[in-house]
């Protein structure tokens, strides 16, 4: 099968900065100064972050990405600088050069792991499938309290805003909202499509239309009498309408999440995914140390990446399948994932008011937000917390349960995750002791957090990544090893942005050789001056 390349066009926005404690904004200015010298960075504070130690400093003008890594590698050599990491915009082409990756995104489950009984199918052509596919109909059934669709849970929705339709429901709360690209309360705008077909799966009231000839056509949310709060992070450009990537930068999602925090949200729902960045990680460490669970997609196109911030270890991550319990073509796959929902040609709320199909890991993203906030309700968010007294987020807790009732499937637990999941299971299971619970940075789960590009390709196996790094690069595998230690950042980045070095990599990785070398450099990124230096 050939897709699509992803990750191109990468344009520096910002250089996230935390300081060490004791320092302040007065000493990083000095610091940038006598770096750059002539005209001045922005140096500003990041907005809802507690420390006072976060900053972005934005460039006096056009920056290009081989300085910003230069520039962030010296101001860590700065004793008031614990942290420096370009953030970048990166425009994610749907339709441009192709790559080739294996058929359905991903290998098969070993024979042993193959059961004998395959899970229920479903007809796409029936509005709630997606529904009925996760047993959310029966979870509701499970409480017969005002809970048992998600009353009393908030969830942050951050993605392009939304659009008005009747099938958001009375729990959409855009008041509560905020948007991030405008720096204002209006979340409503003209490209708020996709935003408006993720938050229908999670938000729509229940519906019990029939689905024969003249039958209206509806969407059932997941969790419709939870609080669905937008938060406008992205916005669409010309030649992408509603992919999985926007072309706004990664640190107006952080922004989101530290708002999400501030405002004591409960679930986030993440159908997006950028390049990686160090402070969006922090807010999202900091979310879960918060007791806030983060669910975010696996992403389209990308075969064995899975973007961020669904990589990070903290996030529960989604692949998507269709209704006849078959992985979705279009799907990212890996180490990285957690589980699979539905993700293919489910029914949702489209701009003029219409109802139809839409593929992609985002609604995947959006129904397991939505049993996140059912499981939370039948269990009682403060019951959940006084149980676990500190000893456990509630993130750990609930991915431990959503991986442990999933339901199996032939496919390789190693590219999609525990199964396929499985509402009703979810919520009925005991809870776990903490005993049982996997620490999160456990490597069993595939989401190591280390900043490497042997990482950045969660469906292969970093041994074979390193060894297309050596053989790209021209060098040996253990200097490709210490060279990913030590620029591993800006090698993922390059990798992720630079489609020649990525195919170079995943051909080095499956053996090719001669391809490149010493003598190709030229035909590599143009890395900045210390990387390429350390190459040499």
């Amino acid at each position: 099968m050939v897709l699509p390349e992803q990750f191109e066009s990468a344009k520096f926005r910002t250089l996230d900065v935390i300081l060490h404690e004791g320092y302040d904004r007065a000493a990083l200015e000095k610091a940038v100064a006598s770096l750059t010298g002539g005209e001045p960075w922005i140096v500003r504070p990041v907005p809802h972050a507690p420390t006072g130690r976060e900053f972005d400093l934005l460039p006096p003008g056009t920056v290009e990405p081989a300085s910003a890594w230069e520039l962030a590698r010296r101001l860590l050599a700065d004793p008031c600088v614990k942290d420096a990491d370009p953030a970048f915009e990166a425009v994610y082409a749907e339709q441009g050069a192709a790559l080739d990756v294996p058929p359905a995104g991903g290998p098969a489950a070993p024979k042993a792991e193959i059961q004998t009984a395959g899970p229920e199918t479903f007809n796409e052509d029936d509005c709630d499938w997606s529904v009925r596919f996760v047993k959310a109909d029966e979870a509701w059934k499970l409480s017969s309290s005002a809970a048992s669709q998600g009353e009393g849970i908030l969830i942050g929705h951050p993605d392009s805003g939304y659009l008005r339709h009747s099938e958001l429901g009375p729990n959409f709360k855009p008041e509560l909202g905020w948007d991030f690209i405008d720096d204002d309360k209006t979340t409503e705008n003209a490209g708020g499509g996709h935003g408006l077909g993720t938050a229908s799966v999670i938000s729509s009231p229940h519906d019990d239309a029939g689905t024969g000839d003249g039958a209206r056509l509806f969407v059932d949310g997941i969790a419709p009498d939870a609080e669905t709060i937008p938060l406008r992070v992205a916005k669409p450009n010309l030649f992408v309408p509603s992919p999985v990537l926007f072309n706004v930068g990664v640190d107006r999602l952080r922004d989101a999440l530290w708002f999400a925090i501030e405002r004591r949200l409960h679930v986030i729902s993440v159908s997006l995914g950028w390049l990686p960045n160090a402070g969006l990680h922090r807010a999202i460490q900091q979310a879960v140390r918060e007791n806030i669970i983060v669910i975010a997609a696996a992403g389209n196109y990308t075969g064995p990446i899975v973007v961020w911030p669904g990589a990070y270890d903290e996030v529960v991550t989604l692949a998507a399948c269709n209704a006849s319990a078959e992985p979705w073509a279009f799907s990212s796959w890996g180490r990285a994932v957690d589980a699979t929902g539905p993700g293919e040609k489910v029914w949702t709320a489209q701009p003029g008011d219409k109802v139809e199909q839409s593929s992609g890991t985002s609604y995947a993203t959006a129904i397991v937000a939505g049993i996140a906030a059912l499981w939370l309700a039948y269990h009682g968010r403060d019951q959940l917390l006084a149980r676990y007294q500190g000893g456990a987020t509630l993130a750990q807790v609930f991915r431990h349960v959503l991986r442990a009732t999933c339901e199996p499937w032939p496919r390789s637990e190693a590219a999609w995750g525990a199964g396929l999941v499985n509402a009703k299971a979810c919520l009925e299971s005991p809870l776990p002791d903490i005993s049982a619970l996997e620490p999160l940075g456990m490597k069993s789960l595939g989401k190591g957090a280390s900043d490497t590009v042997a990482a950045t390709f969660s469906g292969l196996p970093e041994a074979d990544v390193r060894r297309g790094l050596a053989t790209t690069l021209g060098v040996d595998e253990q200097k490709a090893a210490r060279l990913d230690m030590a620029y591993g950042r800006e090698l993922r980045f390059w990798a992720l942005s630079h489609p020649g070095f990525r195919r170079a990599l995943r051909e080095g990785a499956g053996g090719a050789r001669g391809t490149f070398g010493a003598a190709a450099l030229s035909t590599l990124p143009p890395f900045s001056p210390s990387l390429l230096a350390a190459i040499r």
